[in-house]
């Protein structure tokens, strides 16, 4: 991770892009640039829906669009205006709600009208109707029948929607030929549809298509279709192959041209990329893109909204690793075991926002190619097995895939079997810990225990958890073990053999053995990563290794470093830093006894 400065901001702010920013990381311009164009030169009336899941950029593709048309030669011609349909949903009825969005549009219509008779005319009419729907919409709090309201105010007298939809009409058509009107078109976005709750954001949507139909108008439209179909369950029950139709015919009635956002196009990788940089998560130079980008595949997808999540986390969990560091100093490291660790915590944190419930798992169990059936079983509680006939045969047949052809893969599929949504993204957890296994964790030292590694990185992620419990944020690390050896020179031995040198290595190893020997007892624990190795007593560190610079630094008990000495290791005492270090000769030394005291804590 990289260094935070001083005076510096952290974090992405999630608000969807103005339009105006030049700095395209996403790739999205091109089908702004499209879109721009259709509307330019399409018929009316005409409406657009930009479909798309939430965060999935729909905002930002509208403000583009609008940006575009206010260039100057472009917005002389089109009038634009931008309704949050959200906000005039607030504390009212679907039908409130769309004579509010009415009321707003009419007041942006005539603001382009010359002939002030009229303006006066349609604002009058318009006062009226609103108030006549207040008075309905008060009634329908009170008791009556939603459907009620909606007859009285669609129906044929004179202080109707439909009433008011004739004098738009008629404003709409006269606008273009005006004298001293400018505009062609008009060009109306709706946002936030999506934000409403589903059955109201129905019925705005079915209201608001009395309005669609106005010439010279362009109505473009922010909608999740997933948000239609849950607003459409008490109207067709739940969705199935048999009446997908309808939901779709639904849909279709209203949108005219439907454009889905291009999630699976976006430069993920150069988008969050530049996002970890921003944050200095990494450094400038770290080419990292196409492990990203694979990692991000398999986990939370292209949704710029959960990606701008996932880099606040990063973000935060960053600036806790630095108030961790002992010596700011000793930063310079291995970039390769920098990289590992990087991309691992990167990998976990995916995991953490986009399925919780292996994350959890995993928090318990970070060695996961050591997963069973009965780690399975403690969190399915053989659930799965309720319907033991069709899982034995989707079992049998995902057990012949290379995807699931380990028993730890198998305890996965088990764990992700009882959720429907975890179920149909199993293979691409899978894919992922597999990635994570073979592509990220096998750079490690061969030495390295890999589980005790997960273990050393989720303990950092558990503060951005939502689903963390105490107890998962207190897990024990592994306490002092006394070695399996009959004693300290066996160890050496086994590990260095009549290898000449690693002088300091084997006084630090005595040391230490002769430290967690005689604190047996105490809260003695250590933590590794590929960076940083530590022991710690009461939850203070006395021992921390540094890899990069080839220290051994001991710098929050300093009698440890006059303890040290008397071994006969080299001790040496910055004053800058205050710091006892002990100076190894080459980094190759250095790297052994990591990987010594990492042999040694776990015998």
């Amino acid at each position: 991770m990289s260094e935070q400065k001083e005076g510096l901001t952290v974090g992405i702010i999630d608000e969807p892009n103005d339009g105006e920013s030049d700095d395209d990381k996403l790739g999205i311009q091109r089908h702004a640039t499209a879109l721009t164009k259709f509307i330019k030169y399409t018929s009316t009336p005409m409406t657009i829906g930009i479909q798309g899941e939430w965060g999935s950029g729909k905002t930002s593709l509208l403000n583009s669009i609008n940006y575009s048309l206010r260039q100057e030669g472009e917005k002389k011609k089109f009038k634009q205006i931008w309704i949050n349909s959200w906000e005039h949903s607030l504390l009212s009825t679907p039908e409130e709600a769309l004579l509010k969005i009415m009321n707003e549009i009419i007041h942006e219509m005539i603001s382009s009208d010359v002939i002030t008779e009229r303006k006066d005319k349609i604002k009058r009419f318009s006062s009226n109707l609103i108030r006549g729907a207040l008075r309905v919409g008060a009634t329908a709090v009170a008791g009556g029948k939603a459907g009620d309201v909606a007859k009285e105010l669609l129906g044929e007298s004179v202080n109707t929607i439909k009433e008011l939809r004739k004098q738009l009409v008629e404003l709409a058509k006269e606008i273009p030929n005006s004298d001293g009107n400018p505009y062609e078109k008009i060009i109306i976005y709706v946002d936030d549809l999506d934000r409403i709750d589903p059955p109201d954001a129905v019925r705005v949507l079915e209201l608001l298509k009395n309005i669609f139909s106005i010439p010279n108008c362009i109505f473009v439209l922010a909608i999740d279709y997933q948000v239609i179909v849950k607003g459409l369950k008490d109207k067709f029950g739940e969705r199935t192959d048999e009446n997908e139709w309808e939901f779709r015919a639904f849909f279709h009635k209203i949108i005219q041209l439907p454009f889905m956002m291009p999630l699976g196009q976006y430069s993920i990788g150069t988008y969050v990329n530049d996002l970890l940089h921003q944050i200095r998560f990494i450094d400038k130079e770290d080419a990292l893109e196409e492990q990203i980008e694979k990692i991000i595949l398999y986990t939370i997808g292209g949704n710029p909204r959960s990606l701008k999540r996932l880099v606040n986390s990063l973000a935060l969990i960053n600036i806790f690793a630095e108030e961790d560091e002992e010596d700011q100093k000793l930063k310079d490291v291995d970039q390769e075991l920098k990289d590992v660790e990087d991309l691992s915590l990167f990998s976990i944190v995916c995991l953490q926002i986009s399925f919780p419930k292996v994350y959890d798992v995993l928090v318990q169990n970070p060695d996961y190619k050591k997963w069973d059936d009965d780690i399975a079983f403690k969190v399915t509680e053989k659930k799965e097995e309720k319907e033991k006939d069709k899982f034995d045969e989707e079992f049998r047949i995902v057990k012949g895939t290379k995807e699931f052809d380990d028993p730890w893969e198998q305890a996965l599929f088990r764990i992700c079997y009882t959720s429907p949504r975890y179920r149909s993204r199993v293979t691409d957890i899978s894919k992922f810990l597999n990635y994570l296994d073979k592509e990220i964790l096998n750079k490690l030292d061969k030495n390295q225990d890999q589980g005790s590694f997960i273990a050393e990185i989720i303990n950092k992620t558990t503060v951005t958890s939502v689903t963390a419990t105490d107890d998962t944020q207190n897990q024990p690390k592994k306490l002092y073990q006394k070695t399996a050896f009959n004693d300290i020179d066996g160890m050496i031995k086994h590990l260095f053999g009549n290898k000449p040198g690693y002088d300091n290595t084997k006084k630090i190893l005595r040391y230490i053995d002769n430290f967690l020997e005689s604190n047996a007892s105490e809260n003695i624990s250590f933590a590794y990563s590929p960076t940083n190795f530590s022991i710690k007593k009461d939850g203070r560190n006395f021992l921390v290794i540094k890899s990069g610079k080839s220290y051994v630094n001991i710098n929050s008990m300093p009698k440890a470093g006059e303890v040290l000495e008397k071994y006969g290791v080299e001790i040496e005492f910055d004053k800058n830093w205050k710091n006892y270090f002990v100076r190894f000769k080459e980094l190759s030394e250095f790297k052994q006894c990591q990987d010594a005291i990492v042999s040694y804590m776990n015998s």
